[in-house]
């Protein structure tokens, strides 16, 4: 199967070795697997670093990380990293990545990437196949993808022109037309569209890409993460032990989690809370109002700071539950893909992604996103041993490694350009 296989290079927004976002990660673990898998791979990912570091030396856009393992500078790209304001440095990254003559071009995004850069490549490499991986609502919605509204934080079920005005009143009409014209025209040139949620395939076919070839594919977690040994544990000690996994963002909804906890210690005070990821220092930063809520919470909140993702499995196997309480639809949040992958099962803000992605009855209990009275009910409720012990039997597991390439070569041989040839789908 190996020697059949196409070639794939991986372009992606980000090297998970310089930032630790979901997409980037998902994109080099691709990466390793098909390696893993004795294929020939590239992965190609934008680098903050490399950028700073070219900027003195223009010349060098493309820097090597490792084997067949590469970075890019995107210091000529104009500030919303949609395209390029250096059309030199677009046509060098242009030339390496052509130059490189994989069957595939694997896009995880379009965000520092670039419309145009994608158009060019499309154009030197007519006989490649082009794929693309949608990791969140960037071009959907201007407010960093989230679907939120800027000024009441309510929910955002669907773009129009007005409602994004409402949203950034210091734009125009006329600039939400072209950006959603331009996205288009680009992402429709596709050969296939990959989604990790059905959420988010629903979202972007809503949006104007209905009708062009796509499937829903998980992301993989990785061979690393994936040979972890994987147990539900002794309901019995886990059940009151609770943990948060991420960055405390303001979408991430740790906030609203925070305030929880001194509801629900006031129903089972033998309930804990653990913060991974940051320092009680780094949270009251972010929200210094919640600072009476640390002192009701008292011994039963704890913070362990930041974490290694190879340990995020070996980590929530000790906690009895994994909440993600986001107050955004999220797509598919590796968080959630960790725990189901340790054994632990989740409560979650019942929207978007994570509803789809942990099950309410199988893999989940859901609360009301933004709502710290009903997550309290939904902490109490999963205290109880027997029914963590139900929920940790029911849990489901991930996808595999081989189940995702398969996957994937399907992606990669779907006839996109027959179906809907380039020049005519640009027009």
């Amino acid at each position: 199967m190996a020697e059949t296989a196409p070639s794939v290079c991986i372009l992606a927004h980000s090297h998970p070795d310089f930032s630790k976002g979901g997409g980037e990660m998902a994109a080099h673990r691709q990466f390793l697997a098909l390696r893993a898998a004795g294929r020939r791979a590239v992965f190609v990912g934008a680098c903050e670093t490399g950028t700073t570091y070219a900027a003195q030396r223009p010349i060098e856009t493309v820097i090597a990380h490792g084997e067949d393992d590469f970075v890019f500078s995107f210091a000529g790209m104009a500030e919303d990293r949609l395209g390029w304001d250096d059309p030199w440095q677009r046509r060098m990254l242009v030339e390496f990545l052509a130059g490189l003559g994989t069957d595939v071009y694997h896009l995880h995004h379009y965000w520092r990437v670039g419309l145009d850069l994608i158009h060019d490549l499309m154009a030197a490499r007519p006989d490649a196949r082009f794929v693309m991986t949608l990791h969140e609502m960037l071009a959907i919605c201007l407010h960093h993808g989230q679907m939120v509204k800027t000024r009441s934080r309510e929910l955002c079920r669907r773009e129009s022109p007005l409602s994004c005005l409402a949203c950034f009143p210091d734009q125009t009409l006329e600039r939400f037309a072209f950006r959603k014209a331009t996205l288009l025209s680009v992402l429709r040139r596709l050969d296939h569209v990959v989604y990790p949620s059905a959420f988010l395939r629903g979202r972007y076919e809503a949006w104007g890409l209905a009708g062009r070839p796509g499937s829903v594919i998980e992301n993989f977690l990785g061979d690393e993460l994936m040979a972890e040994p994987r147990r539900a544990g002794d309901p019995h000690r886990l059940a009151p032990r609770f943990g948060f996994f991420g960055q405390p963002t303001p979408y991430k909804g740790l906030d609203v989690l925070l305030r929880a906890l001194p509801l629900a210690l006031r129903e089972n005070p033998a309930i804990t809370l653990t913060v991974f990821g940051a320092d009680r220092e780094d949270v009251l930063r972010l929200f210094p109002v919640l600072e009476p809520q640390f002192e009701q919470a008292g011994a039963s909140l704890s913070f362990a700071g930041r974490y290694d993702a190879l340990d995020a499995v070996a980590l929530m196997r000790g906690v009895g539950w994994v909440v993600v309480p986001s107050v955004w639809w999220e797509n598919s949040p590796v968080v959630i893909q960790e725990a189901r992958r340790a054994g632990t099962p989740l409560i979650v803000s019942g929207i978007g992604g994570m509803a789809e992605k942990a099950e309410a009855g199988v893999d989940a209990l859901h609360f009301d996103r933004g709502s710290p009275v009903d997550l309290a009910r939904a902490m109490v409720e999963a205290a109880d041993p027997a029914l963590r012990a139900q929920y940790g039997a029911s849990l489901r597991d991930v996808i595999g490694r081989d189940e995702f390439l398969a996957a994937l070569d399907r992606a990669y041989a779907t006839p996109g350009r027959a179906a809907a040839p380039r020049a005519a789908a640009a027009e």
